[in-house]
Formats: structure tokens, C-alpha cells, sequence
């Protein structure tokens, strides 16, 4: 019934305790696939050794490295014999009662498309931080509480009210996806850098509907990566963004506030990013024409730079002084969400 999908590179510390967690669910009836993207690491040798003991873990080792955890998704699921696609990251790891909770949702509702459940997120050594209860109750605070209890809503809806301003399913880690419908929108993006997620999502939420269960299922582990370095050195990730909110303004057709609002969000992400990013005249180019794009729906967009710059002088001015976690939180509190930016999301290559 369930097709377990282990897209792996280069996470051998993690991967022990990701397998475990799929092998020791409450519901059996699923089959395992673990692909490894020619990690440098160890982890080939820890992928042979399960799938020697356990007959039900199929494996693929690319001989090259594919530089896009969305094109192994798409090749484990053409692998995959289930009915349903869980995408088991290889770095987090979930309660044993995950399938056990997801997996009726979708045999009792034939139009949900999707089931996630409720994350917590844990550090590089498994301990717990936060429940996304927290990220929910920051990023939607007059909508929170709908994430307190199950609940079904159709895509569309979900699409044009939630997912237009943030990617609202923490990581792949959390969802079970009904296969036939990952095949009939053609699977995830898999030139995209950072937010291919998203954008699968936003495809899958326009042919039917989003499910969800408020039990702590899934544990997402934050840690360095080498991707989201590379990735926040160019300004390719808010062309991504871009991308998605023009198809869920096209497809889902959103209130006209709504997009304007969502747009100068990104705008916001999009300007404090540019003391990340490493400049040449690629990039210059680039950023230039995002100016004047992001200039459409933020007139005062000028103004919000020179203040970004600012902050950024003070914040390197206040970690010289030993006080930046204080004016941190102060920023935050007066002005909240200006330092939240979801390009420093974890991503798994």
C-alpha cells in the first residue's frame, strides 16, 4: 500500500535512525526504497547492510551525483509500487505511528491528494526545540489555532489563503501523497534549488484536496548543509518563489490583496538577502531585474533597502559588541517577521 522513499546523500550520521524509524511502524503493509545520490560518506555501507537484512528494502546508487534531492523523489516514485508515496528524508525520522495516522485519511477521503501531520522540530543530535505549532502560530497568528486539531480543506483554497505566503508543510518528511496524484502533475521540480517543495505542492493542491492530523508524527532535523549555502548565494531561489506565486494566482485565483501582500513579503526576504549573496555581474544582473520587478508591487521598496542595510550594519555592530541576540528579539518583537526569511530552511543536498 505505502512506498517508503529514502532520498539519501551524505547523511550517514542520520541514517540508522531514519531507517529504523520506517521499519518499526505500527502499519507493515509498505515497501522500502533507499537511494543514495554518490554520497561521499559512509552511507552506502549502512544502506547495503539493511537492505541485506530486511527483503522488503529495494535500493538505487546513482554513479553520479544528480544535485537535486526533487530528481530523486521522481526516480524513487517511478520505483515505487505503492498506492501511496511517503519521501522519508534521510536526516529526520518519525514516530512509529505516522502510516498508522496518515494512511486511513487517504483511503476514507478519495479527493485528499495529501495528508500531513504535525512536526517537531529537533537539532543535530535528535533533541527537541520546538513544535511548528510555534512557526504556524508566528507566520498565520490570527489563523493558529486551526493547526490545534485535524482538519480537511479543499486545495485551492488552502493554496490561495496559506500557501501563497509560505511553504506550510514543514518537509516531505511529515506527508503521505497519494501516488496517482504526484504522477498526474508530473512529480517535483527537479532544476529547482531550494523550493521545488513548495511549488509540488501548490501543483498537487490544485487537482484535489489537503488533509491534515495534529498528532506529532514527524521530526525534522536542522543542521548545516552545503545547499542552502550555494543556494543563498544567488538570488535564483526568489525567481523560484516568484514562479509559485504566479501559479497559485493563476490557478487558485487568490484575493487581489493577498497577492499584492505576498509579493512584498518576498520583496522583504528577497532585499535582506543581498548581504548573503555573492556578488559578480551575473548576479548584479539578476538582482537588478528582481528590483524592478518586486519595485511593482513595493513602491517604498527603496526605503525598505536603505533600512535592511541599516539592520545589517547594526547587526554586525551588535555581534562585535556581544549584544545581537538581545536586539534580535527586540526586532522581532517590534517588528515581527522582519527576520524571518524561508531561503534559510534546511534542504537535503
Amino acid at each position: 500500500m505505502v512506498s517508503v522513499i529514502i532520498p539519501n546523500y551524505n547523511h550517514a550520521p542520520f541514517l540508522k535512525q531514519r531507517i529504523e524509524s520506517v521499519l518499526n511502524q505500527s502499519y507493515d503493509d509498505l515497501e522500502v526504497i533507499i537511494l543514495d545520490d554518490c554520497s561521499p560518506d559512509s552511507s552506502r555501507d549502512i544502506i547495503q547492510e539493511y537492505a541485506e537484512r530486511y527483503s522488503r528494502i529495494r535500493t538505487h546508487f546513482n554513479t553520479e551525483n544528480s544535485g537535486s534531492t526533487f530528481v530523486q523523489w521522481n526516480r524513487g516514485v517511478e520505483m515505487a509500487k505503492g498506492e501511496y508515496i511517503w519521501i522519508a528524508e534521510s536526516d529526520d525520522f518519525a514516530s512509529p505511528h505516522l502510516l498508522e495516522n496518515l494512511v486511513p485519511i487517504l483511503d476514507q477521503n478519495p479527493n485528499v491528494v495529501l495528508a500531513y501531520g504535525q512536526t517537531c522540530v529537533v537539532d543535530e543530535s535528535g533533541d527537541e526545540l520546538r513544535s511548528y505549532l510555534e512557526d504556524y502560530r508566528f507566520l498565520f497568528p490570527a489563523d493558529a489555532s486551526r493547526w490545534e486539531s485535524d482538519f480537511i480543506n479543499e486545495g485551492k483554497d488552502e493554496a490561495s489563503r496559506f500557501l501563497l505566503f509560505h511553504n506550510t508543510i514543514p518537509n516531505a518528511s511529515a506527508a503521505l501523497i497519494r501516488k496517482s496524484a504526484y504522477t498526474g502533475v508530473g512529480g517535483a521540480e527537479p532544476g529547482w534549488k531550494l523550493n521545488g517543495d513548495w511549488m509540488f505542492y501548490a501543483k498537487l493542491l490544485m487537482n484535489g484536496d489537503l488533509a491534515y492530523c495534529a498528532k506529532t508524527l514527524n521530526y525534522f532535523r536542522t543542521h548545516p548543509v552545503t545547499q542552502r549555502h550555494r543556494a543563498n548565494l544567488t538570488p535564483v531561489v526568489y525567481d523560484e518563489i516568484l514562479k509559485i506565486l504566479a501559479f497559485i494566482n493563476h490557478h487558485a485565483n487568490p484575493d487581489t490583496k493577498r497577492v499584492r501582500k505576498a509579493h512584498r513579503v518576498v520583496s522583504g526576504w528577497w532585499s535582506g538577502s543581498l548581504f548573503r549573496q555573492r556578488w559578480d555581474w551575473k548576479n548584479a544582473k539578476h538582482n537588478l531585474r528582481l528590483f524592478f520587478e518586486f519595485l511593482y508591487w513595493k513602491p517604498w521598496l527603496p526605503l525598505s533597502m536603505l533600512a535592511t542595510t541599516f539592520f545589517y550594519i547594526l547587526s554586525n555592530l551588535t555581534t562585535w559588541l556581544g549584544i545581537k541576540g538581545e536586539l534580535r528579539k527586540l526586532i522581532n518583537k517590534l517588528f515581527p517577521g522582519a527576520l524571518f526569511d524561508p531561503t534559510q530552511k534546511k534542504s537535503n543536498e
